[in-house]
């Protein structure tokens, strides 16, 4: 049942636009390959039960970041999700892997995933390792937003890949500050307060309230901090993020979104509050987490990019290059995240060869495509 679940995702919503992609040349195969490439946000634990081998549908495998030349990529989970689309319903989650006894628990349901991807690492034979810590980050690329040959070191998945764990959305803390502790013993080192519905936290840009951060929500951001994992305002509602960016003195970052400049649009049916006009970043946000020193990762989700080529993702970046700053912006794919995406993660290579060609030079690409998230 599981691998039948998996391999519908992967059929009906992980898809691509680009199913060939033009040919990278060897100077930026060369460049992208001496370069940390880091991708924030990728949603495979929830719909993928084996990531070893490699795929012929779906965004991400462990075969195909290495040939996408990752050397970081976040595996995020969600526990929740309101009946929006039909999706991720309590059979679902079950049909998905988790226990029945989990069902009743976010807690829960998330130690089920953690569980999953700590053994995808434990099986790879080296091929993929967990960070837990700063030292164990790319070493090649740490610290360092430039290209590999101003700073003497070298990007590069060469052969392996690591990986940090994220959660989507506070409510997975069931109301207990103290699973804030228990998260980062089992791994967790990112956590968006939101995810697509509004929870005791703060308000989600696709709620039914869309409310700023609550009290329980400050405890929350504050906790976070103290325990070492990054606060993550990807799903916010604008008002949430208004209300978080004076609270926090640790890098932080907004893992996934595009902009309402480039795709904005609203929804036909009446109460349907997943649209790129909800989900996406306005100009104000934007510009107000790049002024606090936050990291906006940008999706390559074709209904929020507002288009399914290359050219939209360029667009995109060009958009976060100037609303947040050019040592702001990095990757956050939502690969698997059930929505359709320009390319898959092979496709890393060949967004890196569009930007250049585009007119940006080498050390604000390196930035963007993963030294930037590293610093």
């Amino acid at each position: 049942m599981r691998s039948v679940i998996s391999r519908t995702a992967d059929r009906l919503l992980h898809t691509v636009a680009l199913d060939r992609l033009p040919p990278v040349p060897p100077d930026v195969a060369e460049f992208h390959a001496s370069i940390p490439v880091v991708d924030l946000l990728v949603g495979t634990p929830l719909f993928r039960p084996k990531l070893l081998l490699r795929r012929r549908r779906g965004h991400v495998d462990l075969p195909r970041l290495i040939e996408g030349g990752v050397d970081l990529v976040g595996f995020t989970i969600a526990t929740r999700h309101p009946d929006l689309r039909g999706t991720l319903s309590t059979p679902h989650f079950w049909s998905l892997g988790v226990p029945w006894r989990a069902l009743g628990s976010d807690m829960a349901m998330a130690g089920t995933f953690i569980d999953r991807v700590e053994g995808w690492a434990v099986a790879s034979g080296g091929r993929l390792r967990l960070v837990r810590e700063v030292d164990d980050l790319p070493g090649a690329a740490r610290g360092s937003s430039g290209e590999s040959g101003e700073s003497g070191e070298s990007g590069g998945s060469g052969g392996s890949v690591r990986a940090f764990i994220g959660v989507q959305g506070g409510h997975v803390l069931e109301g207990d500050l103290a699973n804030v502790e228990r998260l980062h013993a089992r791994g967790v080192r990112m956590m968006a307060l939101a995810h697509v519905m509004d929870n005791a936290l703060v308000g989600s840009n696709t709620g039914r309230r869309a409310y700023g951060l609550t009290v329980f929500g400050r405890e929350v951001v504050a906790e976070l901090e103290r325990a070492g994992i990054v606060v993550d305002l990807a799903h916010m509602s604008p008002a949430g993020i208004r209300d978080t960016l004076p609270l926090l003195k640790r890098p932080f970052v907004l893992s996934h979104t595009g902009f309402q400049r480039l795709s904005g649009a609203t929804s036909r049916i009446p109460g349907r509050r997943f649209t790129p006009r909800n989900r996406n970043l306005g100009d104000r946000e934007a510009r107000l987490v790049g002024e606090a020193g936050g990291v906006v990762g940008l999706t390559l989700s074709t209904r929020l990019l507002g288009g399914e080529d290359l050219d939209a993702v360029a667009r995109t970046v060009d958009a976060a290059l100037e609303l947040c700053g050019p040592t702001k912006v990095a990757i956050g794919s939502d690969f698997d995240g059930a929505l359709r995406m320009v390319c898959d993660v092979t496709g890393l290579p060949t967004v890196t060869a569009r930007l250049l060609a585009g007119g940006l030079d080498r050390q604000t690409v390196a930035g963007v495509m993963g030294g930037n998230a590293l610093r």
